[in-house]
């Protein structure tokens, strides 16, 4: 508890100071804050304008972690954070949501922030910005992705390391240079090392450059995957797996990526044994691939080195091939369009791993061939028997190398039996020249936003304790609102670690919600929703009392709606803003009378964009018509009724036509699988849905969401890493033990447990339904392809 109520003291003495800039530069001045220097090059400006750009000095310290994230959320576009030399230490993932922001050390081997031991998150960091450049450290031992960029336009990695520091481990994060859904990517003079899924990784992104780069110990070293234009050139990736990967994956938001050169590169000895876990896809690759391009089209590759790659030096291959479903009809699981031309291939293919060794190497022999087709195509674009040129495999100018199309669509023990399996290795089929595809080019960093970062400005002016916002009346122990605000209550809540929750609204005067029929009502701006979190002290008796631990705030301003919390004293009179987040020890009785206690996790103000974020804007989750449509506590009047009633709220139909969110423990409320979704769409879907964090992964767990495939029905996983549990699919009709969704729900283990955030223990009731519904799925739906 000292820590906190230090951290606090020390977080507002900051925000004193920077409302007050010429107070800060006379402290600066006089050194009294060494940990943290403000460097401009015109005082009297940066005096004048508390939001002009700076360079930010922290230190490596006892304090540097909570100084590193404090200066994240105060970021302005402009801002340089310089991470001097030293070893920094986090137990939380890091959270990055400005614009135009840079993150600099002082050399991958000097400046290194890490994560042994994070409990907190599935990130190492996590970027949302645009314009975001991050060079000259290091991020070691994650409890997940090292460095992960999501939806940003403009970025670069510049001399990165990542690296694991036990060397390949299966419970190593997946990945460690982490853009997806990007534009605009520079990833140069990078390092990653011994990730479980890849080192450096690009998915569903569009141009991006990967050179002067080393991947070593990873099972992928470097994998493009569903991304348009990339040129990846100057590489080393050795030890691995897989060298190089691109792959086009089936589910996910871009769907076929292509136009992909990957050249200059040195590409051997990737005989490092697979250390993925089962389930996810990178676990299907050989040990021994140098390069290995599947489903993806127009692929241009010239000029590497490939040697003593012990399966292959390049294998060419339809997703066809890992017999996983298909249930996305936009997919084209072919690689079509692939030029492989003026390559040094040498030696490799003497131990053929997978089923490259298991299936196919007992019928075409050792060596195993050096450049490897499995000949499997999509016969409805045959024009007179044959492929069109410009959609056809070429090959040409690679020396003496073996070839074998091994006809796997063809590749069945009867065929074998009758000798009507035929391999083909006669290259001049395959010989010729496609058209060379164009250099990728890279756009300028985009514009700062003209208002900078809005929420800095909101935080600065926030009060300091929640006492200001008059929100209570009498003691604050009890809850009780004061005058203009009242109570509401959700059929279906957020699981959070047991607490219970007191949920208030305060609607500005005058000012009324309008009704939506499926999102979020429409709150005027001066809206502030409040949400109290509290532990009884005896599950058993909730009279015996409670300690109040967070208060949450979204308000809606003309802006937008931002969202704090505040962190209740000891004394429980009062609450102070904790922009920096923080983590309360609670101790209780349960229903057995047994004492179980929790670190219980409040979020910092980035990570609420997190969960709030949709299409990359603050938004309330709870209060939708559905879920507000039920009985008001202690009442027998309907909770949208009486709002109604009270002017609170227009433009509501007739209450008794409007459906209701099923109470998730109430089986009188709606079917096992109805009060499954409603628990899955409150606890899940804020992120995994079309526009939420999650939705690099296609997993879609809104309500609304219809089609079983898009809800985890036989889906396959993305980028789970050791979050698969080895599982193969995110729900099996029938069987949830092997239904990855169960598994990381039932988890409490950092890095696997999902929700990531703002969870420590899991849900006993909750999982039992899920568990009752995977259950009663019929397993009517084949793996096979659509």
């Amino acid at each position: 508890m000292a820590n906190i109520i230090e951290q606090n003291s020390i977080q507002r003495f900051r925000q004193l100071l920077s409302r007050f800039p010429f107070l800060l530069f006379l402290f600066l001045c006089h050194t009294l804050i060494p940990e943290v220097a403000c460097l401009s090059d015109d005082s009297s400006v940066r005096d004048k304008n508390p939001f002009v750009p700076r360079t930010y000095v922290i230190h490596n310290g006892p304090e540097a972690a909570f100084q590193l994230q404090e200066r994240l959320i105060d970021s302005i576009p402009g801002d340089i954070i310089q991470l001097e030399a030293g070893k920094y230490r986090f137990d939380s993932q890091l959270d990055i949501t400005c614009d135009n922001l840079t993150i600099r050390g002082r050399g991958p081997d000097k400046t290194i922030l890490s994560f042994q031991g994070q409990d907190v998150g599935s990130e190492g960091l996590i970027a949302t910005g645009n314009a975001f450049l991050i060079e000259d450290l290091a991020v070691e031992d994650s409890v997940g992705n090292a460095i992960k960029v999501l939806g940003a336009n403009g970025v670069i990695f510049r001399r990165v390391r990542t690296e694991w520091t036990n060397g390949p481990d299966a419970d190593n994060g997946a990945y460690g240079i982490y853009p997806v859904q990007c534009k605009n990517v520079l990833i140069e003079d990078c390092t990653a090392i011994a990730a479980s899924d890849a080192g450096i990784y690009v998915g569903q992104s569009e141009d991006v450059i990967v050179r002067n780069c080393r991947a070593e110990w990873n099972v992928a070293g470097i994998e493009i995957e569903n991304t348009l234009r990339a040129d990846v050139y100057d590489n080393v990736a050795t030890n691995n797996t897989g060298g190089i990967l691109v792959f086009d994956l089936p589910g996910l938001q871009l769907t076929n990526g292509g136009h992909v050169r990957i050249f200059n590169n040195r590409i051997f000895k990737n005989n490092t044994k697979n250390f993925a876990h089962a389930g996810n896809m990178v676990a299907a690759v050989p040990q021994g691939s140098g390069l290995m391009i599947m489903a993806t089209d127009h692929v241009e590759v010239f000029d590497n080195e490939i040697a003593d790659n012990q399966t292959s030096a390049i294998s060419i291959v339809s997703f066809l091939i890992t017999e996983r479903p298909i249930k996305d009809p936009a997919y084209d699981p072919y690689p079509e369009g692939i030029w492989i031309h003026d390559n040094q291939i040498l030696r490799g293919g003497n131990q053929p791993a997978g089923k490259f060794g298991a299936l196919l190497a007992p019928v075409i022999g050792l060596p195993f061939p050096q450049i490897f087709y499995d000949g499997i195509i999509n016969v409805r674009k045959l024009v007179n028997g044959k492929m069109p040129d410009e959609l056809s495999i070429k090959f040409s100018n690679n020396g003496e190398v073996t070839f074998a199309n091994g006809n796997v669509a063809q590749l069945t023990p009867e065929n074998v039996l009758l000798g009507k399996y035929h391999v083909d290795r006669d290259q001049k089929n395959y010989t010729g020249r496609l058209k060379s595809l164009s250099t990728v080019k890279l756009s300028d960093f985009p514009a700062p936003p003209v208002n900078g970062n809005p929420a800095v400005e909101v935080y600065r002016q926030t009060p300091q304790m929640l006492s200001e916002w008059n929100l209570f009346a009498g003691d604050p122990r009890d809850q009780q609102p004061a005058e203009g605000i009242f109570r509401y209550d959700l059929n279906t809540p957020l699981f959070s670690d047991g607490t219970a929750k007191y949920r208030f609204i305060r609607l500005p005067t005058a000012g009324a919600m309008v009704f939506e029929p499926t999102a979020v009502m429409k709150f005027p701006v001066g809206t502030v929703i409040v949400k109290t979190f509290a532990m009884p002290h005896d599950q058993r008796s909730p009279e015996s009392g409670q300690q109040l631990l967070e208060t949450r705030i979204e308000e809606h301003r003309n802006n937008g709606w931002y969202g704090y919390s505040y962190i209740w004293n000891e004394e429980q009179s009062d609450a102070r803003l904790a922009l920096g987040g923080g983590r309360r020890e609670v101790k209780w009785l349960d229903d057995s009378g047994k004492t179980v206690s929790n670190q219980y996790q409040i979020p910092n103000a980035n990570q609420c964009i997190t969960c709030h974020g949709q299409e990359g804007k603050f938004q309330p989750l709870g209060p939708t018509a559905r879920n507000l449509n039920r009985l008001l506590l202690d009442s027998s009047e309907n909770q949208l009724a009486e709002w109604q009633a009270n002017g609170w709220l227009k433009e509501c139909p007739d209450i008794e036509s409007l459906p209701a969110l099923p109470v998730f423990n109430d089986p009188s409320t709606g079917s096992i699988e109805q009060r499954t979704r409603a628990w899955l769409d409150v606890n899940c879907a804020h992120c995994h849905n079309p526009v939420g964090s999650a939705r690099t992964s296609g997993l879609d767990l809104s309500l609304f969401q219809n089609t079983p495939a898009k809800y985890g029905v036989w889906k396959s996983p993305v980028a789970t890493g050791r979050g698969s549990g080895g599982r193969k699919f995110d729900i099996v009709p029938g069987k949830p033990d092997e239904s990855i969704l169960v598994y990381r729900i039932e988890s409490n283990e950092p890095g696997v447990r999902m929700p990531n955030l703002a969870r420590n223990l899991s849900h006993a009731e909750s999982i039992e339904l899920i568990r009752a519904w995977i259950e009663s799925i019929p397993d009517n739906s084949s793996v096979d392809q659509d």
